[in-house]
């Protein structure tokens, strides 16, 4: 029964904003004239020792945790190179504190690989409904976009167990399954690997729009969506990726 009424409310939730006008994104340049930057870099900088990681400006990697202390994060060429250590039992993440409820993001990225890039919102406030603080992620890939509810979905803590449980019967498995197809959105987009492409994500209330190269590809809406701090922002790489010219503003 709770995943029926949980596969319901999604649906209605669908619906309600498939059908209305407001619930549209404005054009991206017209939410930016009137957002504010809450935070931008360009990666334009050097390491002092090109042996360990120094990314700077506030940003925190899990190297040292997940990957034994192996650089995963390389400025190059004012880019941000981002591959996943051999050593690593995660992958790579590199995050920074950007909170903000509504807002626009930019950001230019290259992929290298199938895996692509996992660009990340969390809220480690949130951990006592959703897994490790995780809200929401895009994902970009070859010729791919996915749009995810991480909270209200694979990450909602009642729904980890429900996925860790071994002994769980066909018929609740069945029914997760379900469940979480309604969580996210996979989307054909034009992005091709070994080029730079740039990504704008719009999130406004439970719903975010993604553009790749000024062109809308697709919008997905979720209730976790809506999640009132996205306290920061991270890329995961399970491969390689180049990210440069981030900028976050908020609508709030």
């Amino acid at each position: 029964m709770y995943l029926e009424s949980k596969v319901m409310l999604a649906i209605i939730l669908l619906l309600i904003t498939s059908w209305n006008p407001d619930a549209m994104a404005e054009d991206p340049k017209a939410l930016v004239a009137r957002a504010k930057l809450v935070f931008s870099d360009d990666f334009n900088r050097t390491e002092d020792d090109d042996t360990t990681e120094q990314v700077g400006n506030g940003w925190v990697t899990n190297s040292a945790t997940r990957a034994k202390g192996v650089k995963q994060a390389d400025l190059k060429d004012g880019t941000l190179v981002i591959t996943q250590a051999k050593e690593a039992d995660h992958s790579a993440s590199v995050r920074h504190d950007t909170p903000f409820d509504d807002g626009v993001i930019k950001l230019r990225f290259q992929v290298f690989d199938k895996k692509g890039l996992k660009f990340n919102l969390n809220d480690p406030k949130a951990k006592e409904v959703t897994w490790a603080g995780h809200i929401a992620r895009v994902v970009v890939t070859p010729n791919r976009v996915t749009i995810q509810d991480d909270k209200t979905g694979v990450f909602d803590l009642e729904i980890r167990k429900k996925r860790k449980n071994k002994n769980i019967s066909k018929q609740e498995k069945a029914e997760l399954t379900n469940f979480l197809k309604t969580k996210s959105v996979r989307l054909k987009a034009p992005i091709k690997a070994n080029h730079w492409h740039e990504m704008t994500i719009v999130c406004i209330g439970p719903k975010f729009e993604v553009y790749i190269d000024d062109q809308s590809v697709g919008s997905f809406s979720s209730e976790g969506l809506d999640h009132k701090v996205k306290q920061n922002v991270a890329f995961g790489v399970s491969g390689k990726v180049a990210v440069d010219d981030l900028r976050v503003w908020s609508l709030d």
